[in-house]
């Protein structure tokens, strides 16, 4: 019967966490339990769990007396995030430039290339993917953990951004190839000079379509 229950939380915390993650609640959005007890099947009580289990993880407000909410896409979040982000990643790429095989930003370029940019979450789930592998190449497992829960915020922006009508993925081609062809060459400043302008592009985007919002 434990086992049960635990199945049935983990079912209701991954579709909550996937209607979080592509904006299905939009920010702020309330999220009511006994509407995803019954989308799902799932009794309300799983579906309580799940939801204290993604508070923990900020990934919902639980506002006393309220309820609960999505959270907030906020300037401060998206400025944070963004400077983690230029922190980070072209010193990773320059740095760890030999762990990258070639055969694999090969397969990287030839996806970017042939995408459907109308589909938001193939695209989305395909650009997460793209800079998870640049974060990998550190080798360092608390990196890449952390780079993930980070990407994970990143979706969701990118998926308000589209919402919005602001994002601009015509032009992600050509940024994923300059960074993959940096790379192949191992071109240290071309390297930093990519990903530096693709991250710094994604940012002004993000903060234009926050302000068009409010």
């Amino acid at each position: 019967m434990e086992n049960i229950k635990k199945t049935l939380k983990q079912q209701a915390y991954d579709y909550i966490k996937h209607k979080i993650k592509v904006c299905a609640y939009l920010p702020g959005e309330a999220i009511h339990e006994l509407r995803i007890a019954e989308e799902t099947g799932i009794g309300r009580t799983p579906v309580r769990e799940a939801l204290l289990s993604l508070k923990e993880e900020n990934l919902v407000e639980i506002r006393p007396r309220k309820g609960t909410f999505a959270p907030l896409i906020t300037e401060e979040g998206i400025n944070e995030m963004y400077q983690i982000r230029r922190l980070l990643e072209p010193v990773i790429a320059v740095r760890y430039k030999h762990n990258f095989e070639k055969s694999q930003l090969l397969d990287y370029d030839f996806l970017f290339k042939n995408l459907d940019i109308s589909n938001d979450e193939k695209y989305y789930n395909l650009d997460i993917e793209f800079h998870q592998y640049i974060a990998d190449a550190a080798k360092n497992p608390a990196l890449s953990e952390f780079y993930q829960k980070m990407m994970f915020t990143q979706y969701r922006i990118g998926a308000y951004n589209s919402i919005c009508g602001t994002a601009k993925k015509e032009h992600y081609y050509s940024e994923h190839h300059a960074i993959i062809l940096a790379l192949l060459e191992e071109d240290d400043k071309k390297i930093e000079e990519t990903c530096m302008y693709h991250i710094s592009r994604s940012h002004i985007i993000s903060l234009q379509t926050l302000r068009s919002d409010i």
